[in-house]
């Protein structure tokens, strides 16, 4: 009799996994591994318990659009602020933290404030179809916001305001802009925080075109601050007066105008604008101060650093340190 080899391949009945016996809880955190647009497209579609799993606004308290926009096929069926759209309201007022990027619409903010009063968190990237009073607008529906995180997202000064005395719980704050090679000098941001944001302990403002009166400004309104992050602020001089020793006295974790912008998070992005207006549509004047041709001469030095790059990684030896 031949021996049967315990080599042999099992049955593709005993190959298959019965996918309706993983605990729910547990499918659900496989499901939530995708992106939005495949579970409302695709996942819920597959039977009836992972359509039930779908519906549970557990499963929606964190919507992150991001990975979404990337497969996105912009000739594809399927809209972007509607499935959103869709997602927020399966959350069921659950919602507490949303990325978004490129589609965001003003009327899309307003969607997720009016379904979405326990938000915690809010992250806009590359939404030049908002308005800053659109954003602005939310944000007062939105008491418990704690983050909110702008990058290459337009708003105004007022708007920060009004944003800072709506959402008193704030401890987050990013606006991350583009580098520009323009010469001017813009405090209304910097003015606008510390005027309006005394609860916030982490902030960044990547290529801000604050002073040295901007900065203090901060600290000054800013007291619980335990992270600043002000790279690629060149306008500022901390190698004058104290305010460079106050910085490293008063935030933990401070990162100077000419630190090295690896791991900053996100892409860094320069900009030539043509137009003051481009750059700065609220709070810019001509009053501002610029140089004659409105761009840096090469040899400029900002506070023992070095002159912008056009490169997208930038890396500036410092001059500045703790003994300054």
């Amino acid at each position: 009799m031949a021996s049967t080899s315990s080599s042999e391949p099992p049955s593709a009945t005993e190959e298959t996994p019965n996918w309706l016996q993983i605990p729910e809880e547990l499918m659900a955190m496989i499901l939530q591994r995708l992106d939005a647009v495949e579970i409302l497209n695709s996942a819920q579609k597959v039977c009836t318990t992972w359509r039930r799993i779908c519906k549970d606004p557990a499963m929606w308290k964190v919507i992150n659009m991001l990975d979404s926009v990337v497969s996105w096929d912009p000739d594809s069926e399927y809209d972007l602020v509607s499935l959103t759209k869709q997602a927020v309201y399966r959350s069921c007022g659950e919602l507490i933290d949303i990325n978004l990027e490129y589609f965001c619409t003003d009327d899309l903010l307003d969607h997720i404030s009016q379904f979405s009063n326990k938000l915690k968190r809010l992250c806009l990237s590359n939404c030049c179809n908002i308005t800053s009073s659109g954003l602005a607008h939310a944000a007062k529906k939105l008491p418990h916001l704690e983050e909110l995180h702008l990058y290459y997202t337009d708003i105004s000064v007022e708007d920060i305001e009004v944003i800072g005395r709506n959402c008193p719980h704030l401890k987050s704050f990013k606006l991350n802009k583009e580098l520009s090679r323009l010469r001017i000098e813009f405090d209304g941001d910097a003015f606008a925080i510390g005027s309006s944001m005394p609860e916030l302990h982490h902030l960044q403002l990547f290529g801000n075109k604050m002073t040295n009166e901007g900065l203090q400004a901060i600290l000054n309104g800013c007291p619980r601050l335990e992270s600043l992050d002000v790279r690629s602020c060149f306008n500022l001089n901390l190698g004058a007066g104290n305010l460079g020793k106050l910085c490293v006295e008063r935030v933990k974790d401070f990162k100077h105008p000419n630190e090295s912008t690896k791991n900053c998070g996100f892409n860094v992005r320069s900009h030539d604008y043509d137009d003051f207006d481009d750059m700065y549509s609220s709070g810019y004047s001509e009053a501002d101060d610029f140089s004659e041709d409105g761009f840096y001469e090469e040899d400029y030095e900002f506070s023992g650093g070095s002159v912008i790059s056009e490169e997208n990684d930038y890396d500036y030896s410092s001059g500045y340190s703790e003994a300054d």
